[in-house]
Order: structure tokens, then sequence, then C-alpha cells
């Protein structure tokens, strides 16, 4: 079932990207949950970025999750899918909260 209340340009991803997801393949590692920044680095998060690790933000004070995708060389923006909202960057250190982390195979 496709959900109903999510922004006309995030429906590519269901109808196209999801199906092709093999549970099987994402592993949530022991490194994975960070419900806050537990002194990670803007610059660690990009290194997992460029290893291809998925990292999802915790934005909005906790209230939001976003697909980090890349960063910027200010060493603060990371940039991001953003479902729920027209957005395509938020601030490591002002909007930034937390991350899950997991991996693919």
């Amino acid at each position: 079932r496709q959900p109903t209340n999510i922004p006309r340009t995030s429906l590519f991803l269901f109808d196209q990207v999801v199906p092709l997801i093999d549970p099987s393949r994402v592993t949530w590692p022991d490194d994975g949950m960070h419900k806050d920044k537990d002194g990670l680095t803007f610059d660690l998060v990009v290194q997992w970025i460029e290893a291809g690790r998925v990292v999802i933000a915790n934005v909005m004070e906790g209230h939001h999750f976003v697909l980090a995708v890349g960063a910027s060389d200010d060493g603060d923006t990371i940039v991001v899918h953003d479902p729920g909202f027209d957005v395509s960057n938020y601030s490591y250190s002002s909007d930034v909260v937390g991350f899950r982390i997991f991996d693919m195979s």
C-alpha cells in the first residue's frame, strides 16, 4: 500500500526503489544507534557516507529523519534526501541531533 501523506516528489522512492531492496542485505551494526551525536564528528559522518553506509540523520529536534547523501566542504552542511519537506541540506552543528546507521551488502 502506498502512503498518501508524502510529497509527490517522494513517490518515486516508493514506486521504483523500495520494492528492489532486499531486506536480507540490510544490517543494523553495533555502531548503528546514535540518539545524540555521542562525540561523532562531521568528518566521521562524511567518511561513513563516502564508504557507502546508509546514514540516517535525525533532525528537527529529534522529530524527523532524513537520508544523508553527501556533505559540503564547509565542514557543517549535510546534504540530504528529505521525504517530508522541500529541504536539501541541514546543518550538522545546529540541526542534526543524532544518527541511525545501516550497512548494506
